[in-house]
């Protein structure tokens, strides 16, 4: 059916292309000398114009249904390289944003060869009031007489605190002893933020952590209140043990000693303590215990001086209570004293560098301080050692 069909769109029927077939035939067996007469198309089989767009269409359906397939039509090819256009790259899983610079990094540490240093310092004007407005480009730094240069710059309220409170309990207060247990009791309620803690030790033959860190004032307050007056001095133990309790702890280290400065019994020295006391970054206050009395002839000139020298030294201060016959007096500048004590606390800086100099281990270097604004005082540690 399909090849008589297109045998007609041509224009012949099946009879008149059998004749046509048979005559050629002939010719060539005749030769060429007899031609063939011209063999019109059949009236009957003339196909119409009509009739041959009908079959255009009717044709691709003839061979589908003869069994040929029809092939699908060819997809669409990416446009090449080559065109200028750039190939489309699979999205990344990494789909966080980069920064200008954020390239790829080694995977190994850095090492730095110098050490971290901190400083903590508190900075107050010419009537002993705190300042606390101060700048990183405020202050310059040196050690070993070399500027540094300030890596971190640091407000207290961006450093938590962590402070032990070393409290005389010998028997050498046991007059005082009530209200120096007030006053501290005071003294945390004042100094205490969000996010601070705070120790407790007593010294007295031994030193003892009747507190471990935390932050609640009212178990502190409980903890003061349970302490009782007895034995003898064993300060510089208990300093050495205070500074290894604070190393590992993270924040500011503070060292609050209520003493009179006098140790009777420590296997310790005073050089020893100071030494453990650097290596933990801490810096003590010191309240005298006995307050300082009106004559030069009956002071513990010895104590006092220990007392200073520990406070001097870490970039601390040291309060000297005096000795009145009334004690509300005594209690009321106890308390005055406490005061001025949390708010030095309170508004301390933090500066950190990257020593320049290099030293053997367990080397001591100086550290000098200085604030560019005239008419201020700066307290800062004097040095620190260098790890082993």
């Amino acid at each position: 059916m399909a090849r008589e069909l297109s045998f007609e769109v041509c224009g012949f029927g099946s009879d008149d292309m059998r004749v046509w077939v048979d005559r050629a035939r002939r010719r060539r067996d005749d030769g060429p000398k007899r031609r063939l007469p011209a063999v019109a198309p059949s009236p009957r089989r003339r196909v119409a114009p009509s009739l041959f767009l009908l079959a255009f269409f009717v044709l691709p359906l003839a061979f589908a249904q003869s069994g040929r397939p029809i092939p699908p039509p060819p997809k669409p090819q990416p446009p090449s390289h080559s065109q200028g256009q750039r190939p489309v790259q699979p999205p990344s899983d990494d789909t966080r944003p980069r920064r200008v610079g954020d390239e790829p990094q080694d995977e190994k540490p850095l090492k730095l060869k110098a050490d971290l240093v901190t400083v903590i310092t508190s900075v107050t004007d010419s009537s002993g009031n705190q300042v606390n407005d101060l700048t990183q480009k405020d202050f310059d730094l040196f050690e070993d007489d070399a500027a540094q240069d300030i890596a971190g710059f640091y407000r207290e309220g961006q450093i938590p605190l962590r402070l032990i409170f070393l409290f005389d309990t010998s028997s050498s207060i046991r007059h005082r002893f009530d209200f120096e247990q007030r006053a501290a009791a005071q003294f945390f309620k004042n100094v205490m933020r969000p996010g601070d803690q705070a120790a407790l030790m007593s010294v007295s033959t031994d030193a003892t952590i009747e507190l471990q860190f935390t932050s609640d004032v009212d178990r502190l307050v409980s903890g003061l209140g349970q302490l009782k007056p007895q034995g003898a001095t064993a300060l510089y133990d208990a300093m050495i043990a205070a500074a290894k309790y604070l190393r590992p702890a993270e924040g500011r280290h503070v060292m609050v000693v209520l003493s009179d400065g006098t140790d009777t019994v420590s296997t310790s020295t005073l050089a020893k303590a100071l030494t453990e006391v650097q290596k933990s970054d801490a810096v003590i206050y010191g309240v005298h215990s006995t307050g300082v009395a009106p004559s030069a002839s009956v002071q513990d000139l010895a104590g006092e001086f220990v007392l200073k020298t520990m406070c001097e030294d870490t970039g601390g201060r040291a309060f000297f209570p005096p000795i009145y016959e009334d004690q509300r007096k005594e209690t009321r500048d106890l308390d005055e004293i406490y005061k001025r004590l949390a708010a030095e606390v309170r508004a301390q800086f933090v500066l950190t560098y990257y020593s320049k100099s290099e030293g053997k281990p367990g080397t001591f270097k100086t550290i000098r301080l200085e604030v560019k604004r005239p008419g201020l005082q700066v307290r800062a540690r004097r040095g620190y050692y260098t790890a082993k």
